[in-house]
């Protein structure tokens, strides 16, 4: 198992890269503040793959940079 970081420190580790978390930790607007870094990549396209093999625990997905201008959020 890898370790658990917090959200600051992933976002430091895994500057500009997509990455899927196995959270164990959120906040009341579940947002994500303490987990383990599954899967992270430059190419979103390698963390939606490892979304699939991904196992049973809560899962979130987060850009760890800039959000680029071409990119929309629907909630």
């Amino acid at each position: 198992m890898s370790e658990i970081m917090s959200f600051e420190e992933i976002k430091q580790h895994y500057e500009g890269e997509w990455v899927l978390i196995a959270y164990t930790e959120t906040d009341e607007n579940l947002q994500v503040i303490k987990g383990e870094v599954v899967a992270h990549s430059a190419d979103k396209e390698e963390i939606y793959q490892a979304l699939e093999s991904a196992s049973d625990r809560p899962l979130a997905i987060e850009y760890m940079g800039q959000v680029p201008e071409d990119i929309a959020f629907i909630l």
